[in-house]
């Protein structure tokens, strides 16, 4: 993830970050694999996602805890 971000927006990887996903539980839902990294992010009470991306130590401990997180 954090590479994705760090990459220039007309790399195939970042423009599919930013493109609609159907959801498989709900037809008419569309979400976003971005939206859905969010939410995880939420879970584990991340703020400011994209800033903390650009500190590798910061990004790694987060990585950390979201690997021990039930919800995920």
């Amino acid at each position: 993830m954090r590479h994705v971000e760090r990459m220039p927006n007309e790399r195939v990887a970042k423009r599919i970050k930013m493109e609609t996903i159907r959801n498989k539980t709900e037809r008419k839902a569309k979400i976003r694999w971005e939206d859905n990294v969010r939410n995880d992010l939420r879970k584990v009470r991340v703020k400011n996602w994209k800033q903390r991306a650009q500190e590798t130590k910061q990004w790694n401990e987060i990585i950390e805890q979201a690997k021990f997180h039930k919800e995920l």
